[in-house]
């Protein structure tokens, strides 16, 4: 615990193989979704950037295609 606080098994929760404390706990588990939330924003951008690049190119690739038929 980063606390060291002694503590019963009622009032202890375990997590990652570490006894933690509610306000440890609270701590950890607030410092990871940070990270976790700007990862998930990250991918949408990359993800939404490679898609519009991709239907760029679909939308070239069917005006030649039309324009070679016509």
């Amino acid at each position: 615990m980063a606390c060291a606080k002694p503590l019963c098994q009622e009032c202890a929760t375990q997590w990652d193989g570490i006894w933690h404390c509610a306000k440890c706990l609270a701590a950890k588990r607030g410092a990871s979704d940070v990270r976790s939330n700007f990862a998930g924003w990250l991918t949408l951008v990359i993800g939404s950037l490679i898609l519009l690049y991709l239907s760029a190119q679909m939308m070239v690739w069917a005006g030649a295609l039309l324009s070679g038929l016509f």
